[in-house]
Order: C-alpha cells, then structure tokens, then sequence
C-alpha cells in the first residue's frame, strides 16, 4: 500500500509541474505577444520624442549653455577681479653653492627648504571688455535663434516623414483593395468558366493580374516598413518595434492673403530671426572692435610670505656665536687703543659684554630657524595703479575693425537675402496650396466616376454583357484614380508644409505656434 501512495503522489507531482510550467509557458506567450504589439504614435508624440533624442537637435541645443556661460565670463570680467592663489615649496641639497666661479659656502649649514604663498588680485578695465558685455548677450540670442530654428526645421522634417509614412500606409490600403478586387473578379471567371460561360483563357488573365496586385502589395508594404525606420531614424531612437500611425490630416479651403502671409513670415520666421540675431552679434562685434581705442586701466594688489629653513641648525648658532666674538674682540680692540691715547676716543671705553651666547639667545636662534612650511613671515602689502593708451600698433586694430565690420555686412546682406527668399517662397507656396486643393476636389470627383464604371463593368461581366478585358480595363482606371487621389492629397499636405516652412509657423486649423521668444 505505501509503495502505490508513493508512485501515486509522485504521478500528481509530475502533472503538477507540467500545469505549471504550462501556465508559465502561457504568460510568457502573452507578455512577449503584448511586447511585440504596434505602439500607437501620434504626430504631436513623434515631435516631443524628436525634440528629447533627435541627436542633430540636441548638439544645436548644447550650444546655448556655451553661450550663457560667455554673457557671465563677461559680466564676472568687468566687475569682479581676477583672483589667483599661488604656492610654492623649494628643497636644495646640502653643498658648495657657486655663483659662476665663486664659491659662496653653503657646506656647513647643510640643506635649505624654503615655501612661499602668494594671494594676488588683478583688475582691468578698458573699452573691449564693457562691449564684450553686449557682444556676449547678442551671440547668446543668436545661438538661441538658430536652436529655435533648428527645432522649428526638426518639427517640420518630422511632419514630412510621418506623412510620408502615412502615405505609404494608404498606397498599401489601395494596393490592399486592388487585390482583393481581382480576388473577387477570379472567383467569378472560375464561376462562369466552370458554367462555360467564358472560355478558360480570363481565368489565366485573373490570375495573373491577381499576381500582380499581390507583388504591388509585397512592394507597397515593403515601402512602408522603410518609410516607418526613417520615421524612427529622424525621432533619434532605435528600431524596436511596429509603429501605428494614428494622426490624420484634413484637406481644407485655404483663404489666406499673401500679403498677410509675408507679413507673418517677416515676423515670425525662425531662420529669419536667427539672421537677424546673427547680424546683431555681428554689430556687437563691431563695437567691441573699435573700442580697442579706449584706454585701459589695471589695478594689481598682493598679500605674500615666505619661510626659510636651514637643516643644520648649529650652524646658525655657531655664526652668530662667531658673530658676538669678533664684535667683542673689535671692542676689546678700540678700548685698548682708546685707553693708550692721550685723548680718548669719543665714546670710548665701551662694556663689550660677554664673547658667548646666553642659552637662551641660542634657543631664540633654533626656534627662528624653525619655519619650514607653513610659519610664514609676511611680505608687506605691494598694490600699483597702471593707466595704458594704446598708440600704434601696427594697424592690427584698423585690421580688426575693417573685418568686424565686412562681417557685419555679410550678414546684413544674408538677413536681406532671405528676406526676399521668403516673399518669393511664401507666394509661390501658397500658389501651389491652391492649386493642389482644386486638384483635389477634381480627383475625388474622379475617383468616385471610377468606383461608378467599376461596378458597372463588374455587374455587365457577372450577367455577360461584357467580356473580361473590358473589367481589368475599369479595375485599372480604379486604381489609378485612387492613386491619383492620394497623390493628390499628399500634394496638398507637401505644399502646405512648404507654405508652413516659409510662413516660420503651423498654418493647420488648430494648430499652435512655436514657442519662438528670443532674449535680447
């Protein structure tokens, strides 16, 4: 009886762990069938995802901090002084010190360390440093109009692919259609060859042209899958998985005056403001230049110590012990010369005290000795005032100026070149608005005519009326009119985002500006 429970319960075991790892099996099948489901992108996503990774946007956008630092290093330069703190430490080996061939000694007192700070503060003021000021705050609004202008250009790129892509979505619905369409037309002639109405001969036509609506399906989602990678490419992120485009655009009446439209595109225009920011840096640029005439005034102030060390520190005490001898015997000298004159010396006899030092003056001697490194003694306060005029120097400032200035007028002339270039992109643009939403309307009229001889053709084929030909004939104006269409719309779409291109903003029905604020 326990050798059957056994094998029982290791049965249930057994079928246990296999529900398990069945269950298991199931949820992994589902979580990796969630994974791989398309990820639903509109275009307003798509342009933030842009403007968080797009690697071309953000090393333009890097640059604004550069900038911003430039406008403070000009600001710190003209009001607060250069501080610099200096330190030094100096070890010298014991032994003869020579100065060309003189021998100065230097044996007995063995080696020298000495340590030296030094706080130094230096101020300058002159006529390039106060334009540098306003030089510095123009090169930060022309950097931030060329980031504008580049996100503005970013939007626009990502607009253009994401319906580049919905294009290549729509031209696989048709071919999609189209194949289904010649589907059908294929069960019907195998009907009525099977009847004997039609000879066997439509029969191979359907099939081929069903093959070929299926190759036209392949290339089309094909096409697709590619449009979807560039997609992604221009959004700054990797492939990882399918994307479904949801964003729609309507076709609309456009009632705008080109006239008005300059005026936007003078206004508004992102690559026109960043000329315009970049001629005002330039003119900056020409008054900073020029004032290299103006003189400069420096004012210097510093605070410093030194400390010195000998090694052999008996050596200090014997030359002064030397020192106090010598003195003494000089005295001892003059006394005695003194005392054998007639007439004494003024001054003389004098007390020579003691030929040796007191313990405590040696002491006093060890511990002056005992500075190295931080026991400093201090240099006293040096501060000087220097006034500066620049005369002549050999016409590098005329140099600088005449450039500043040719690059000042360069981009004047680039600020008025775009300008025209705008009037004439904004008329031509709206031209071709207009004239792409008369085609329009023509193709859907055209297109509904086509759906209405297709289904005629279809209906005189089914009771006889027609032979085969004449069906692949209206299957083929079907198609081509719904090729039309889109092309038609999109055409629309391509000059309204041209138009959007030269106007510097969306022109959509709903649409909101960019955000286009440029310090000055």
């Amino acid at each position: 009886m326990r050798q059957v429970s056994k094998v029982a319960t290791l049965d249930i075991t057994h079928h246990a762990r296999i529900v398990i790892l069945a269950f298991l099996a199931s949820m992994l099948t589902a979580t990796m069938a969630l994974g791989q489901q398309p990820r639903v992108l509109t275009l307003g996503e798509a342009i933030e995802l842009a403007r968080r990774n797009n690697p071309i946007f953000l090393s333009t956008q890097n640059d604004e901090a550069a900038a911003s630092w430039a406008v403070r290093e000009a600001y710190s330069r003209l009001l607060v002084p250069d501080l610099t703190v200096f330190s030094q430490l100096q070890y010298r080996a014991p032994g003869v010190q020579r100065i060309g061939t003189i021998n100065t000694g230097g044996v007995e007192q063995g080696a020298l360390f000495t340590s030296f700070y030094a706080v130094s503060l230096n101020w300058q003021f002159n006529g390039m440093r106060w334009f540098q000021r306003a030089s510095a705050k123009a090169d930060r609004s022309a950097t931030r109009a060329r980031t504008i202008a580049a996100e503005f250009t970013m939007e626009l790129a990502v607009t253009i692919q994401y319906m580049t892509a919905l294009r290549a979505g729509d031209q696989v619905e048709v071919a999609r259609r189209a194949r289904e369409r010649s589907q059908e037309n294929l069960e019907i002639v195998q009907a009525r060859v099977a009847a004997q109405a039609v000879i066997v001969t439509d029969q191979k036509q359907a099939e081929v042209q069903l093959g070929r609506d299926r190759v036209a399906l392949l290339q089309f989602e094909s096409a697709l899958r590619v449009e979807k990678f560039r997609l992604m490419e221009g959004l700054g992120l990797a492939i990882e998985s399918d994307v479904t485009l949801v964003s729609e655009f309507e076709v609309f009446e456009p009632e705008w005056i080109v006239s008005e439209l300059i005026a936007m595109a003078l206004d508004d225009n992102p690559q026109l403001k960043a000329f315009v920011a970049s001629e005002n840096a330039r003119k900056a640029d020409v008054r900073q230049a020029r004032a290299s005439y103006f003189p400069s005034i420096t004012v210097t102030g510093q605070w410093a110590g030194f400390t010195q060390e000998i090694e052999n520190g008996e050596f200090l005490v014997a030359r002064a012990q030397n020192g106090i001898a010598n003195g003494v015997a000089s005295c001892r000298l003059f006394n005695d010369i003194s005392s054998g004159l007639s007439q004494p010396l003024a001054g003389f006899p004098q007390n020579c005290g003691a030929p040796n030092l007191t313990p405590e003056t040696e002491a006093s001697i060890l511990a002056a000795n005992s500075q190295f490194p931080f026991d400093f003694q201090t240099i006293p306060f040096q501060a000087s005032l220097q006034v500066s005029l620049p005369i002549f120097q050999g016409f590098s400032r005329e140099r600088q100026v005449s450039q500043a200035a040719a690059q000042f007028d360069d981009a004047r002339h680039l600020r008025r070149s775009e300008e025209l270039r705008l009037r004439t992109a904004v008329t031509s643009a709206n031209d071709a608005l207009e004239t792409a939403h008369e085609i329009v309307g023509i193709e859907v009229r055209n297109r509904e005519v086509a759906a209405e001889q297709l289904e005629l053709a279809s209906a005189r084929y089914r009771l006889g009326a027609d032979n085969f030909f004449t069906l692949l004939e209206a299957e083929r104006v079907m198609a081509e009119a719904e090729r039309a269409y889109l092309d038609a719309v999109y055409t629309f779409h391509s000059s309204l985002v041209a138009l959007e291109v030269a106007v510097g903003r969306s022109l959509r029905p709903g649409s909101e500006p960019l955000d286009d604020e440029v310090d000055d």
